[in-house]
């Protein structure tokens, strides 16, 4: 299980979660942005060392 969170436009941590694989973060991703339009909405996941950039909306609304 890793610990990912999805972070707004300004940086902004909106939620953090533990999911079990990256399929299913992607789509709690998906869920949690659903609503927004505004690009720059990424996700990343915790490791030992700090954080990862996981994936962003590349534009996609």
């Amino acid at each position: 299980m890793a610990t990912y969170r999805v972070l707004d436009p300004t940086g902004t941590v909106v939620e953090t979660k533990d999911i079990e694989s990256a399929e299913d973060a992607h789509a709690w991703f998906i869920d949690v942005r659903a609503d927004n339009s505004e690009l720059g909405w990424r996700m990343e996941v915790q490791h030992t060392d700090g954080w990862s950039f996981f994936d962003d909306t590349e534009g996609a609304s």
